[in-house]
């Protein structure tokens, strides 16, 4: 059965780190069936993450907003896939609109994950009771375990194109930013207010790095963090503070690339750099670790409060009930830097003090 896997179908729509978590299921199934087709189903907005990725033999990309807008729109995505014979589809998304590609497209073998919508349900709502955290990642891998296929690497990994390479070897250059500068990241903002540390905090953070040890600090966020920005980066020296503003996800890749660490809330660019190798401060509040969204990889810092009341969420899009967010408060920007030294000092890079 498993030599007459040709082609294979990976269903992921959203959202960004989601689809990150998936690439070590992508790593597998090539290694397992070198030879196979791998074809891969999301959204079109997130394309930049996979486009580059030499596993992948297509891209298959939903348009719900023009190309596939509305019921007729998503039957002719349908029509479209039923068109391919698959040998193996793999539901890694499991909802309602996977649901009807994996029941209407044609191929041999079928699988979908288990999303763990009991075991998430009780952590957030039932905090007494005690349940054992799992990975995305290993929840994506467990579908492949079905078919005895071998799990070389659980690390994510993406790939950054020729083109977005040469975009941030450029921005660097125009920006100043020599070899041996050491770059922070930073990455503010969070799709739910509710998931974003504090402002004022993330701006003393980089005053720290930039006034006692000569950091050049990365801003990078979506269109609507360009408020949230200006105000962090505003009192900072302008030579020490690059921008980089609703530009395309390839390109924020490449540029979290060339960070020599990263400092983010729970968000997609936390996935982003893990799976380029690049070490990540990561900031949790009213969502949790335990929920199975952690950074992967050992270079990596979390920092949560664990209060009682969190996880409020699985996605932190509820409003906070109590008078003061604790599960942020309680993270200081003392601890931020400090992990923030400890990693570089892990990468054996100088820090200056100035």
């Amino acid at each position: 059965m498993q030599k007459r896997i040709e082609k294979i179908l990976i269903v992921r729509f959203s959202s960004l780190g989601d689809i990150i978590l998936t690439t070590p299921a992508i790593g597998a199934l090539k290694t397992k069936f070198p030879q196979s087709e791998i074809f891969f189903l999301t959204k079109i907005q997130y394309r930049d993450v996979l486009k580059a990725d030499p596993r992948i033999f297509s891209l298959i990309e939903f348009d719900p907003i023009r190309k596939h807008k509305g019921f007729s729109g998503f039957m002719r995505l349908v029509f479209q896939l039923r068109s391919c014979d698959f040998d193996l589809l793999i539901d890694l998304h499991a909802n309602l609109r996977s649901f009807f590609v994996r029941h209407l497209a044609k191929s041999k073998i079928k699988l979908k994950y288990n999303k763990r919508r009991l075991s998430r349900f009780l952590m957030v709502h039932c905090k007494f009771l005690k349940t054992k955290p799992i990975h995305t990642v290993d929840s994506y891998l467990e579908v492949l375990k079905k078919m005895q296929i071998y799990i070389p690497e659980k690390n994510p990994l993406i790939f950054l194109s020729q083109g977005d390479v040469e975009f941030s070897d450029h921005f660097l250059l125009e920006q100043k930013v020599e070899k041996d500068d050491i770059v922070v990241g930073v990455h503010p903002g969070a799709r739910w207010e509710t998931k974003r540390w504090n402002e004022e905090k993330f701006t003393q953070v980089c005053q720290v790095l930039i006034e006692e040890h000569n950091c050049k600090i990365m801003l990078m966020g979506d269109s609507e963090d360009k408020e949230l920005i200006e105000n962090i980066s505003k009192d900072a020296p302008n030579a020490k503070v690059i921008t980089a503003v609703g530009l395309p996800t390839g390109k924020i890749m490449s540029l979290i690339k060339r960070c020599d660490c990263l400092i983010t809330n729970d968000s997609g660019p936390m996935h982003i750099a893990s799976a380029l190798q690049v070490p990540v401060v990561a900031i949790f509040g009213p969502t949790h670790p335990k929920l199975g969204f952690a950074p992967l990889g050992s270079k990596n810092v979390v920092l949560c409060a664990n209060v009682k009341c969190s996880p409020c969420s699985l996605h932190g899009e509820k409003q906070c009930r109590e008078k003061s967010r604790f599960c942020m408060d309680l993270i200081q920007p003392e601890m931020v830097i400090e992990a923030v030294e400890k990693l570089l000092k892990e990468k054996n890079l100088n820090l200056k003090e100035v």
